[in-house]
């Protein structure tokens, strides 16, 4: 009788992207322009048919955005099915450049494991086309294995972007991604709103900056856990939050979220001690009269 072999599938790998950006390139916006034979003035505010924010030659869109923070993350599972913090990394101005930001954020795709997976919230729609656009500027090469970004980034097998996953493939209205951790009671924007993060990077409040980022890949992979909960039982995602909240509380020591972080792990643990004080007395009422 053949009896086939079955080969240990290899731990998952996922890395949690973020990136911040905003319209600081003024010269290329001034060619766009001139391509367009436009010369602003006091009574041509605005082209005819369209609102201020829409009109694309008095309002830089996306193209003129230069990428000025990135946080990463690289999670591996463990033997036991737990979400382990491989690192944790942000890369930002003033320190940094846009080109050495994203050179830095290339370093981190090339030395993940050759299986893991890209994960984001509406990568496919923010993310990934300003890092192609950008690395478009600078000349540089995606690593072997990433490749397939420059394609688009929709490879369903290599990148779980997970506002496209929870909306259907984009056939329900999107939403924020705070609306569907406040959903499920997972914390997000925890030191600034979204839309306070362009303002901070033009009044060069880099330490903001980061923590806004930060905080967002930490609430990406927190989202992870509960999505992966959907179609992988092994671990409860009650142990799986736990350590992936204490990993960032030692990684980010002093940061303006940490506290929060810690307060919301350890009021997690303790509505799951009191629950399961009440099912004791349910279930084992006999247990405090053994106890007494």
């Amino acid at each position: 009788m053949n009896i086939e072999k079955i080969t240990p599938r290899e731990p998952r790998c996922w890395v949690v992207l973020d990136l911040e950006s905003a319209v600081l390139d003024d010269a290329s916006h001034k060619r766009y322009q001139a391509m367009e034979r436009w010369v602003p003035s006091d009574d041509r505010p605005v082209r005819r048919g369209y609102r201020r924010s829409e009109d694309p030659l008095t309002t830089p869109r996306w193209p003129f955005q230069t990428i000025t923070t990135a946080a990463v993350m690289v999670l591996v599972e463990s033997v036991a099915g737990n979400i382990e913090v491989n690192r944790f990394d942000t890369f930002s101005a003033p320190d940094n450049n846009e080109r050495e930001v994203i050179e830095k954020v290339l370093k981190v795709f090339d030395k993940a494991p050759s299986n893991a997976e890209l994960v984001t919230w509406a990568g496919m729609m923010h993310d990934c086309p300003l890092l192609t656009a950008a690395m478009l500027r600078h000349g540089l090469t995606y690593p072997a294995g990433w490749r397939w970004l420059a394609f688009g980034a929709g490879d369903p097998v290599r990148h779980l972007d997970l506002a496209r996953v929870l909306t259907g493939n984009f056939k329900m209205k999107p939403v924020h991604m705070a609306e569907i951790l406040a959903a499920c009671d997972i914390p997000a924007k925890i030191t600034v709103p979204a839309f306070a993060v362009a303002g901070l990077i033009e009044a060069g409040r880099w330490d903001e900056v980061k923590e806004a980022c930060e905080c967002d890949v930490i609430s990406t992979v927190l989202l992870l856990a509960h999505w992966r909960r959907l179609h992988d039982p092994r671990a409860e995602i009650d142990v799986v939050r736990d350590r992936i909240l204490r990993s960032v509380e030692a990684l980010r020591e002093g940061r303006g979220y940490t506290e929060a972080l810690r307060a919301y792990r350890e009021a997690k643990f303790k509505a799951l001690l009191q629950e399961a004080a009440r099912d004791a007395e349910r279930l084992a009422p006999w247990l405090d009269r053994e106890a007494a």
